[in-house]
């Protein structure tokens, strides 16, 4: 094997290093610890091949951090108990460079920007969110236009801070209406690309790319898959247990965001009852999960809700309802065809965070309103 990158192109051999470091992340579908059906194992090689998506438009089309360009993720990529309230947008960057990201707000119930660190290509090296900026902070003109600078060094106005080891900027909006809210249009450059257009490609930087994408893969698979196992350590099945904010910002999480975690198991005639209620707050949700940490087909199931659609009772309070079948009655939450999985609360800019009641029922009691 030849240590010359570009003659590892000539004789694809990157290709077939590629292939062989993607072959290493099946690995996550046959743990111990995880004891995946193959019905789940199903739903982790679709997942291992949407992370692959992912990580080859990451790193394969990238232009390099003088041209970064604002993404959304590929069609059906989901990680990390994704919002299903949320449009996430993202771009590589280069913490040496400055940027400017300018838009307007549209009519999106909540926008944030966040510097990261979270390269699921390098998992040793994650360190998480840095700079944070958010839409109650944001300095708008009078037609909801903005301009954000992102930097190591300070900056007057809209300031997104970055730190050396930071390597994305995210931007996560959510819809509280998504039929009836408009999101930000936005576009992000670097000041220190002097307007030259991209090089064109080299091929030395080809067989890191898809390296990189296939560590990606890996990496990220294996990550939260460590990151669902702990949940076991934390509360029983069936409950809900809060990380810490430094756990929250290690994972890349929003600080306004306090997101409540646990892991759910029912049977066929099984409910999970689910109250709590709201504190003040700019917006809450709930959503189901797969083990995968994905979350499940919101597009086609119930398998969320959120404080714009959740029917609340009279004192304010909400009870939510997980099972396999609609047992007739207000928020209730499809499995969508699983046994088990995960499940979040998240408090948005809440004045605290208190802690959702669980207990499993039958699911013949829900339907005869023996709640």
């Amino acid at each position: 094997m030849s240590d010359d990158p570009v003659a590892r192109v000539e004789t694809a051999e990157a290709w077939d290093d590629f292939c062989e470091t993607l072959k290493k992340a099946g690995a996550v579908l046959l743990r111990d610890d995880i004891d995946a059906t193959p019905f789940e194992k199903g739903e982790g090689l679709r997942y291992l091949s949407r992370l692959l998506r992912g990580g080859l438009v990451n790193f394969a089309e990238g232009l390099g951090p003088k041209h970064p360009v604002l993404r959304a993720m590929p069609e059906g990529v989901k990680m990390g108990l994704d919002n299903p309230d949320n449009y996430y947008l993202g771009a590589a960057i280069n913490p040496a460079y400055t940027y400017r990201l300018t838009g307007t707000r549209g009519s999106i119930h909540y926008l944030s920007f966040a510097a990261q660190n979270q390269n699921f290509a390098a998992t040793d090296k994650i360190t998480g969110g840095a700079g944070h900026l958010e839409d109650s902070e944001l300095v708008l003109d009078s037609e909801g236009r903005f301009e954000i600078i992102a930097s190591q060094k300070e900056h007057a106005g809209n300031w997104l801070r970055m730190v050396p080891d930071t390597k994305q900027i995210l931007v996560r909006q959510t819809f509280l209406d998504r039929a009836n809210e408009k999101e930000v249009t936005i576009r992000i450059e670097c000041l220190d690309a002097e307007g030259a257009p991209p090089d064109p490609l080299d091929p030395a930087r080809v067989p890191g790319a898809l390296q990189g994408a296939a560590l990606y893969a890996m990496g990220c698979a294996q990550w939260f898959a460590n990151w669902v196992v702990d949940f076991r350590n934390h509360a029983p099945v069936n409950a809900f247990h809060l990380p810490d904010a430094e756990n929250h910002r290690l994972v890349g999480g929003d600080p306004n965001v306090r997101l409540w975690l646990g892991l759910w198991e029912l049977e066929p005639d099984q409910a999970l009852v689910i109250e709590a209620t709201p504190p003040p707050c700019h917006y809450w949700n709930f959503q189901l999960g797969n083990i995968w940490a994905e979350s499940l087909d919101y597009r086609n199931r119930n398998v969320h809700l959120n404080s714009g659609s959740a029917v609340l009772e009279d004192d304010g309070s909400f009870r939510l309802v997980v099972a396999a079948e609609d047992p007739g009655v207000p928020n209730w939450l499809d499995t969508a065809g699983h046994h088990r999985g995960t499940m979040g609360v998240r408090w948005v800019r809440a004045e605290h965070h208190p802690e959702p009641r669980t207990r499993v029922v039958s699911l013949e009691d829900v339907r005869n309103g023996k709640l």
